[in-house]
């Protein structure tokens, strides 16, 4: 994996798991203890390119969908 698609991916996780506490109204370490149910992150890393179009409403969409779908 090069280095801009790491950094993409750190970012996006960055992003996204604010926008996901704050959509949700949790805490980080509510969302982590998530993390450790669903693997979200390793979720996020595996395909950051379908997030690079996403507004952060439209990531937290795709998360919860995740979520309900495993």
């Amino acid at each position: 994996m090069s280095d801009k698609r790491i950094n993409n991916s750190i970012f996006i996780m960055f992003l996204l798991s604010g926008a996901y506490c704050a959509a949700h109204h949790i805490s980080m370490q509510e969302f982590l203890a998530l993390d450790d149910q669903y693997a979200i992150l390793n979720y996020i890393a595996e395909c950051p390119d379908i997030f690079d179009s996403m507004t952060e409403e439209e990531m937290v969409k795709e998360i919860d969908a995740y979520v309900k779908g495993v």
